[in-house]
């Protein structure tokens, strides 16, 4: 197969990608990349230096060129894009993410970092930094009830008494609770959808947040502890009937759980 090419002839520089479990990534390039240079990562939308990092590139013994993006190094939450120090962007290559497929932090903010591919080929890094963090799990559809119920993980906190899941209506102030289940890190809850479905008269996205005590800030519940960068299209579930539409459980694109009620005209 042929490399793509710039428009001025060049060879496109492809990134093979290696996803460490201690958050390290190392970005192995050939065409158009040399040692000496860098690899930079842009986060969209930023505009300060901390949105840019610099990692150096050297030989890696088998005629490509090696940056490492280290563990420690700080990263923004959102995507950041991965070009050549020259301006030019990087085709995704291999991307073996096997070390995070199931991450479990045991101190310090949840920080994640998935390499993709964009729509276009292009490489960029997806990052999530949380602290509290409350990561969802199993999510059941029981067919004799219009509900559902999730498992999860919270991490930088535990659960006290009076905890609650809560739903909130994005595009407005509605918030319907329930009581959580579980001690200590794991949770629980069934979620009714019939509450939510109320009055609908469009569709609705509702927010799903953790409350672990009555004290405490609410925690988004989102499930980034894995190599899926963008869950939207592939963690799809079946719809219920409600009253006037349907509902399911849904990703949005920053991978944080929701529930989508729809209405039948």
């Amino acid at each position: 197969m042929s490399m793509p090419m710039t428009s001025t002839g060049r060879p496109i520089p492809r990134a093979d990608c290696l996803a460490h479990a201690d958050g390290t990534i190392t970005f192995d390039v050939a065409g158009g990349a040399a040692t000496g240079t860098a690899l930079l990562l842009k986060r969209r939308g930023g505009k300060g230096t901390a949105d840019e990092l610099r990692l150096p590139l050297t030989g890696s013994g088998d005629g490509a060129a090696r940056a490492v993006l280290a563990p420690s190094a700080e990263l923004a939450e959102g995507r950041w894009d991965v070009c050549a120090e020259s301006g030019e962007v990087l085709e995704s290559g291999i991307r073996d993410l096997r070390a995070i497929v199931d991450q479990d932090p045991v101190r310090g903010p949840v920080a994640v970092r998935v390499p993709y591919p964009t729509a276009d080929g292009r490489l960029a890094v997806r990052c999530w930094v949380r602290a509290p963090h409350a990561e969802a799990g199993a999510i059941e559809l029981a067919p004799d009830q219009v509900a559902m119920t999730v498992e999860g993980v919270l991490y930088g906190a535990e659960l006290g008494e009076g905890a609650v899941a809560r739903a909130r209506l994005r595009s407005g102030e509605r918030v319907h609770e329930v009581p959580v289940t579980g001690d200590g890190r794991a949770f629980g809850f069934t979620l009714p959808f019939g509450p939510l479905a109320e009055g609908a008269a469009e569709e609705q996205l509702w927010e799903l947040w953790l409350r672990p005590a009555p004290d405490v800030a609410e925690v988004r519940i989102s499930r980034i502890l894995d190599d899926v960068w963008d869950k939207k299209s592939i963690f799809v579930y079946p719809e219920q009937r409600t009253a006037g539409g349907t509902a399911a459980p849904c990703y949005t694109g920053d991978n944080s759980l929701c529930v989508r009620i729809t209405t039948v005209p």
